[in-house]
């Protein structure tokens, strides 16, 4: 096909989008007659046509017609990259990506974000199958290639000032506009409507999206957005250094003569806290359920009293919990602090969700994963201490060289916070933009996200000890004061209380917050709530559990009446 007849063909299929747009809002499936060929999909490794729809040094590595199998749908699948090129350390490095054009297209575009700190081709495909073009990214670096054991693993990337820019920013705003314009080319029309979503890393990338790229997408998911990275590891150092030191001094070490962290508190201990928790806060919301709804009320003095209540009369046992157990506790609770006291990250919500029992053998071990680690483990390794390489390496003005993975512990160990942190915040003749510059997503003004009617949601569990609840209340409830008290009207945040990071814990943590925040964008109908069941009920001892999730400040009330593990039973109010 010449690119006449393409630009033809193109145009005489947007003008049948549009008679279709007439009928309604809802998004229209695109037959396989449009487009949608196994020669219309080859025929995408010659971009040349595309121009400056496309970001500079756009390549399309290959372009396949997929036929249906393997429970996903017939589609085209082009794998593709940007500005692939030698980094400053040496490595090469390209921002990756790959996009699903399903041949039943429903004319919406969703791109999904990552984790941690990159490195893996997102590709979303359960979510293809519903219809939508999707696209991932690996974020402009790529962990298998370039890792190195020397320098931070896979933090290493951090090394070359450009791979920093890709990861914070740079990547989704290019990879949305490849995408885009690759589906429109494919289709012969644009989407109809564009969504991002993403939890952690990637929740942190949907924010960015309606802060920094806020014309790209109609509607937006952010779960547990690290909005202060990279404080949230920092703080993972504070943590370190508290339980290593409460290991310490009850005598738990590793064969190497490491404070074993993991031992600093057991499952049964947890569990201890989670009841005491339980016991001074559970009520608080109308109703002793095993979940605190009611998080702003139970404060550190109400728990203080039930922990001191559980407090060992003398020598530590497994039925109580000894002063320097809630002592630490309480200093890990209250966030990072520099020597005078003053706050470097958020405190944490005092949710019992740290704890949990699912049998008689088996419990939660989502919270204790980030903080201090399995207690049974023969090496520390909480996934906050394996994230030290990228507060050394990656979130530094100064990157520590050599740093590998012995460097970890003893570099936690040693860092001062009076210090160190300023690191965070510097630039250097090599690094020009500080971490926090780039990887702050905090801003508080979304007049052109709103403007444009975007809709956003946001959740966030209430154990989560990855990234602090606090946090992002703070965060969401400064933005509807800049935003004037309106914020309901585009953007609602929803607590999950007892759910860890992203999913797990004695919580309602199975949702979909995407399609009534497609009803949301396409019809314009807000969602109330969110409707949410337990992934694993057996922490309350019951068979199923759901709940509605509440937009804040709203939480959930029972009735009065009904089942207690019945949605249907409760309010928001």
């Amino acid at each position: 096909m010449n690119r006449a007849s393409s630009i033809g063909s193109i145009a005489g299929a947007m003008a049948a989008a549009l008679a279709l747009g007439a009928c309604g809002n809802r998004a229209e499936v695109v037959p396989s007659a449009m487009a949608n060929r196994p020669q219309a999909c080859a025929a995408l490794t010659d971009i040349s046509h595309l121009g400056a729809a496309l970001p500079a040094h756009t390549q399309i590595r290959s372009a396949v017609f997929e036929a249906a199998a393997d429970a996903l749908p017939a589609h085209c699948r082009i794998d593709g990259d940007i500005n692939a090129r030698t980094g400053v350390d040496g490595q090469p490095y390209a921002i990756r990506f790959r996009l699903r054009l399903p041949q039943d297209w429903n004319r919406r575009f969703y791109m999904r974000g990552g984790g941690g700190i990159n490195g893996t081709l997102v590709d979303p495909v359960d979510v293809m199958k519903q219809g939508y073009a999707t696209i991932g990214t690996d974020s402009g670096h790529d962990n298998a290639r370039n890792s190195r054991a020397d320098a931070g693993a896979t933090a290493a990337f951090g090394l070359d000032p450009q791979a920093r820019v890709d990861f914070a920013y740079g990547a989704y705003d290019q990879v949305t506009r490849a995408g885009k314009a690759l589906a429109q080319a494919y289709y012969g029309q644009p989407q109809r409507y564009a969504y991002f979503e993403g939890c952690s890393e990637g929740g942190r990338e949907a924010l960015l999206m309606s802060q920094r790229f806020p014309q790209h997408y109609d509607g937006i998911v952010a779960g547990a957005p690290t909005l202060h990275l990279p404080l949230g590891p920092m703080a993972g150092i504070h943590t370190t250094q508290l339980f290593a030191g409460l290991a310490a001094r009850s005598g738990q070490r590793l064969p190497d003569g490491q404070p074993a962290i993991g031992r600093s508190f057991s499952d049964p201990d947890l569990l201890l806290v989670r009841n005491a928790v339980l016991k001074a806060c559970d009520a608080l919301d109308g109703l002793a359920d095993g979940i605190v709804d009611n998080l702003p009320a139970c404060t550190t003095p109400r728990v203080r009293a039930e922990l001191r209540a559980a407090q060992c009369s003398g020598a530590k046992t497994p039925g109580c919990l000894s002063g320097d157990q809630i002592g630490t506790l309480e200093k890990a609770y209250a966030g990072a602090t520099d020597s005078r006291g003053h706050p470097l990250y958020s405190d944490w919500p005092w949710d019992p969700g740290l704890g949990g029992q699912s049998s008689a053998t088996e419990y939660n071990p989502g919270w204790r994963s980030w903080w201090i680690g399995s207690a049974t483990a023969p090496t520390n390794n909480a996934i906050k201490l394996n994230f030290v390489a990228a507060i050394a390496v990656l979130y530094s003005s100064a990157p520590v060289q050599p740093f590998t993975a012995a460097d970890a512990l003893p570099f936690s160990l040693a860092y001062n916070f009076d210090t160190e942190v300023a690191k965070i915040y510097g630039t250097s003749p090599t690094f020009t933009q500080s971490a926090a510059s780039m990887y702050f997503t905090d801003s508080t003004d979304l007049a052109p996200f709103k403007g444009r009617n975007g809709k956003l949601m946001v959740y966030h569990g209430g154990a989560d000890s990855s990234i602090s609840l606090n946090d992002t209340l703070r965060w969401y409830d400064g933005m509807n004061a800049r935003m004037g008290g309106s914020a309901q009207d585009f953007a609602r945040m929803y607590v999950v209380p007892g759910m860890n990071h992203c999913r797990g814990g004695p919580a309602t943590d199975s949702f979909d917050m995407l399609a009534p925040l497609v009803q949301w964008v396409e019809e314009g109908k807000a969602p109330d709530s969110v409707t949410a069941k337990a992934s694993t009920p057996s922490y309350f001892n019951v068979a199923a559990r759901s709940r509605p999730l509440c937009p804040h400040p709203k939480q959930a009330r029972y009735r009065g009446t009904g089942d207690i593990n019945d949605a249907a039973s409760f309010r928001c109010e």
